[in-house]
């Protein structure tokens, strides 16, 4: 037979191999739909104001959507300053929170998934973002509006705070005394 690979292994690859990619991949996306958003909104309001005079959007509504799609394409700097707000630092790195010296195999699969934890606050951001943006679509009334705002800033916040883990965790220790 050939060599087995063990389970804390294969989650410690599955986390190197996939944070660095699947951040990237959120980025990207962030900032294809920022793009694609503002060129969508931009080129209706166009039509709008051509075809149905008084129709097209006000100046305020195109500026928070013009400033939404910049978060958006700026989801990195958002999270990072959303983190430094709270006073912790943002990392998009793989996480080595938990000393392998000390701890042995648990280690590595306590900071594999973190890692991991780390990426999905990305994702995490990302859809609070977009729910942010999808707040400003015609045809919301203002009850699904505020829902998905208030939605929105629950997701964000958790984001940032996966994403923040390490300093989440060294808060904790001291806030209960055992650091």
């Amino acid at each position: 037979m050939g060599s087995m690979t063990d389970g804390i292994t294969m989650l410690s690859n599955l986390a190197t191999h996939l944070h660095g990619a699947a951040i990237h991949f959120a980025f990207t996306l962030a900032t294809l739909v920022a793009v694609l958003g503002a060129a969508g909104f931009l080129a209706r309001q166009s039509w709008l104001g051509r075809k149905a005079p008084g129709q097209a959007a006000s100046g305020g509504s195109m500026v928070a959507w013009i400033l939404l799609c910049a978060g958006l394409a700026g989801l990195e700097q958002l999270i990072s300053a959303a983190g430094r707000q709270m006073g912790w630092q943002v990392s998009f790195d793989a996480i080595s929170y938990v000393s392998v010296s000390t701890f042995g195999q648990g280690a590595v699969a306590a900071n594999a998934l973190l890692t991991l934890l780390n990426m999905a606050g990305v994702y995490f951001c990302l859809q609070g973002v977009l729910l942010w943006r999808r707040s400003r679509k015609e045809g919301h009334t203002g009850l699904s509006a505020g829902n998905d705002v208030t939605t929105g800033n629950v997701k964000f916040i958790i984001g940032v705070m996966m994403c923040c883990s390490p300093s989440l965790l060294d808060a904790l220790q001291k806030t209960l005394g055992t650091r």
